[in-house]
């Protein structure tokens, strides 16, 4: 009996044991590969060398560099112009982008060059930093980047950048990426003709309709920090004040908006709020009579009840819909003026103007600037890999001679 208890105890000892050793190697199992996976996360980390969040995607999702695109911001990576993306890879997961497949770095030595897809050169950067002199792979794109119009370019001579980029990205419509201030989409109830069109304008004479001019009390308004420009926008500015009272916010006038620095006016949403209530009009007058160059002081009004008085080299047609906005370029200053104050004593002609709101999204902010972009450029980098272009030169597109018009001084 007690040979058979003995036999029964080591039985035991031995399952015990057993019990002890399956449970230590489903330990080491889970405990190893958790730390495979946090190795491999903090790999990808000391990899990116900039801090960015390149290994921390979804549980279970493997990334390495390899795998993706990678895109190198050569200089200025911390302007605005493209810092509000951010850098690694999430903000292509977070934006929603339709190919997230890549990897944005601010380091140049987080990895080898050759190991970088698209390389990001800020061209109003150049004056701090140098080009790139390493030698170039086949698969990869230097990008010319700019968001300032060619009159801006005194520090940079594109007439000697042939044969150096393969792709453009800027505000420009031809741009191989467009960098646009802002875009104005077609929801689903905007008109697909002109016909279409001129009915949803009479629909602003209906009782129903919203009046856009109630409570205004003021006719013009201008907001601006800078004052003698290329575009000569001041010395319009000043006949116009001649026929019909302008005020104006900012450095180049005498009013501001409450609780906003002079620095951040332009960008505080309760200074344009304040401005819809009490003003009809805003001149959205460019720095640069340019090609295409149209800047946030349009489309920010376009989110606003105020009608936008435009004054650049853009065709407005491209942006906007039809009979949104008003050109000054197609008016002397007397002429605009007398055309304004006739809106401004007449509801119906003026609420003409608002006939698109609601059919209509308008986005703007350098946020959605940046996301189009960069969501552009991951497609565009995994869709054109076997495609090799480059500018032969860059005078016909980016020289002030051949993309800015020389103004004179405005006369009545």
């Amino acid at each position: 009996m007690r040979q058979v208890q003995i036999q029964l105890y080591n039985l035991r000892r031995v399952e015990v044991f057993f019990v002890f050793l399956v449970a230590n190697v489903l330990f080491a199992i889970f405990w190893f590969s958790d730390q495979y996976g946090r190795l491999d996360s903090l790999h990808l980390h000391i990899f990116s060398g900039n801090g960015s969040q390149i290994g921390m995607a979804t549980t279970g999702q493997t990334l390495t560099a390899r795998e993706k695109k990678n895109i190198l911001i050569w200089n200025g990576a911390h302007i605005e112009d493209t810092a509000p993306f951010g850098f690694g890879h999430q903000p292509f997961v977070q934006n929603a982008c339709e190919v997230s497949d890549c990897v944005v770095f601010a380091n140049r030595s987080s990895l080898p060059f050759e190991k970088y897809d698209a390389i990001l050169i800020h061209l109003h950067e150049l004056s701090k930093t140098y080009m790139p002199n390493f030698p170039r792979q086949k698969h990869q794109r230097f990008v010319f980047l700019t968001q300032e119009s060619p009159n801006s370019m005194d520090t940079v001579d594109v007439t000697t950048m042939g044969h150096l980029f393969n792709w453009t990205m800027s505000y420009k419509l031809n741009s191989d990426i467009q960098f646009l201030y802002g875009r104005i989409n077609p929801g689903p109830t905007a008109p697909k003709t002109l016909e279409e069109a001129e009915k949803m304008i009479e629909t602003t004479y209906f009782p129903s309709a919203k009046n856009y001019a109630t409570n205004k009390t003021k006719q013009v308004v201008w907001m601006v920090s800078h004052c003698p420009t290329p575009s000569l926008r001041e010395t319009y500015v000043n006949q116009l004040r001649k026929f019909i009272p302008v005020d104006i916010y900012g450095s180049c006038g005498n009013l501001t908006c409450p609780h906003s620095k002079l620095s951040d006016f332009l960008s505080d949403p309760e200074c344009y709020r304040m401005l819809e209530k009490k003003y009809k009009f805003y001149l959205s007058f460019e720095n640069s009579i340019c090609t295409d160059y149209v800047t946030e002081k349009f489309f920010e009004i376009m989110r606003h009840d105020l009608i936008p008085v435009v004054y650049g080299g853009a065709n407005y047609s491209q942006f906007a819909p039809i009979h949104s906005y008003i050109n000054a370029l197609d008016y002397t200053p007397k002429e605009l003026a007398d055309y304004l104050k006739t809106l401004d004593a007449n509801d119906t002609l003026y609420n003409e103007y608002f006939w698109w709101k609601g059919h209509y999204q308008v986005e703007a902010g350098i946020e959605n600037r940046a996301r189009h972009g960069f969501c552009d450029l991951c497609k565009k980098l995994h869709q054109d890999q076997d495609v090799i272009k480059i500018y032969p030169e860059l005078v016909s597109e980016w020289h002030p001679s051949t993309q800015c018009k020389r103004m004179t001084p405005w006369k009545s």
